[in-house]
């Protein structure tokens, strides 16, 4: 949502807001709460204050999955949060959301269960022997794609309309 924001303002790219408050109404595209309290600026906070439906809120079924969720990645011995640096910081909370919300089993997230398949959108990249988003997403299975992938993926295409001054 960083990158929609920063790449994609909504006073320039209004169908591509449009889109994406589609997306809230049609209950495909989440956020969580502390992850969008994290995002900076006037205008994207009146954008979540007016699609509330798109923000998750911690509830005690986040809590049992963010628990779940950290002691699985201890036991796997991935660490993706460094105490030194505070950029990371929401980075589990994005997994954990994308897991809640497919209803994985909670005795092991890596098994699927019914619920509807989510992607995790993000502008990170896979790099080698680095855990970031792409690398958690690839042990749990969870697909995972950048803005513009995601744009491509549902079709999107944006074009110019020129407003000359009279």
């Amino acid at each position: 949502m960083i990158k929609l924001k920063d790449m994609l303002p909504a006073d320039l790219f209004k169908s591509a807001w449009g889109e994406v408050e589609r997306l809230v109404a049609d209950n495909r595209w989440r956020i969580f709460d502390h992850v969008a309290g994290e995002i900076h600026g006037e205008t994207i906070q009146e954008w979540l204050r007016r699609n509330a439906d798109a923000v998750v809120p911690f509830d005690e079924q986040f809590n049992a999955y963010l628990n779940r969720f950290m002691i699985e990645l201890d036991l796997y011995g991935i660490h993706m949060i460094n105490p030194q640096v505070d950029k990371d910081g929401g980075d589990p909370f994005v997994i954990t959301l994308a897991l809640m919300l497919e209803r994985r089993d909670l005795s092991d997230l890596r098994k699927r269960t019914t619920g509807d398949a989510c992607c995790v959108l993000t502008n990170e990249a896979p790099k080698k022997n680095k855990v970031n988003i792409p690398h958690v997403c690839d042990i749990y299975g969870l697909p995972h794609m950048n803005l513009f992938d995601f744009m491509r993926h549902h079709g999107w295409e944006i074009s110019l309309t020129v407003k000359h001054p009279e």
